[in-house]
């Protein structure tokens, strides 16, 4: 098994001043594979994009009024469509002029990000989060504002690692350093595992995704006493559901 810590010492891992963005390489927008994946915030040409505008001004207002600027996103199970709900709330909330948005796939085993966005880098979360490169290295940016970090799989060892001392104070190096307004991580879904339950206390607030016809109640009533009880709740996303837009139509957010 490797070591989980033992690249650290080959970083300065003291907070470091703010990083410049513009130093971050961009991400190419690819809006075919964006729109496939349902990322319907970044154009808003989708009925369904207004859903996630509201989502913003709610978690904008909580997290001000309480000081919040870490929010994790989680779900019960696989398949909820967490990552997409992360991805879109995360454009959304670029959408505000100068505000620093960052969003992180901390979901090792299945880094559906990677997928959505279309990039795998250079180096993996694995390597940063073990400290083998700079948060700059690891990070893209989608336009300004916008600082995505995500990668292909990695390690077997994921909760050892996601719960490590080390991969902790990474993430605090590079909170200090982005000095963005708001930290969205897409975490691991809940009941999968214990991979999620050790970062739960790492975030100071968190959204619970869950599909309809999918989610069970049982499931979603575990998930709220177990999110309630490690960190602040700020509601439920129901995810997947069916509206009428016309004669013949239907989507899905």
């Amino acid at each position: 098994m490797d070591t989980l810590d033992g690249e650290l010492g080959t970083l300065n891992t003291a907070a470091k001043p703010a990083l410049s963005w513009s130093h971050m390489p961009a991400l190419e927008i690819d809006l075919w594979r964006l729109e496939r994946h349902r990322i319907i915030s970044l154009t808003r040409r989708h009925p369904g994009s207004a859903a996630f505008d509201v989502m913003r001004t709610k978690v904008l207002q909580d997290s001000r009024d309480k000081g919040w600027t870490i929010l994790g996103i989680s779900a019960p199970t696989e398949n909820c469509g967490k990552a997409t709900v992360a991805a879109n709330l995360a454009i959304s909330l670029a959408k505000h002029e100068k505000f620093k948005v960052a969003l992180i796939d901390l979901e090792l085993s299945r880094p559906n990000l990677s997928r959505i966005f279309g990039h795998s880098g250079r180096y993996s979360t694995e390597d940063f989060l073990r400290g083998r490169c700079r948060t700059e290295d690891f990070l893209v940016r989608l336009g300004d504002n916008l600082a995505i970090g995500t990668s292909a799989p990695g390690t077997n060892y994921v909760a050892e690692l996601l719960h490590s001392p080390g991969a902790a104070e990474v993430l605090a190096r590079m909170k200090a350093e982005l000095d963005a307004d708001i930290i969205l991580y897409n975490l691991p879904a809940l009941l999968e595992g214990d991979d999620c339950l050790g970062l739960l206390p790492r975030v100071e607030a968190s959204l619970l995704v869950v599909a309809a016809e999918e989610s069970t109640i049982d499931d979603i009533d575990v998930c709220e006493r177990q999110m309630r009880e490690r960190t602040h709740l700020l509601g439920v996303v129901l995810n997947k559901c069916r509206y009428e837009t016309g004669k013949n139509s239907n989507f899905q957010i």
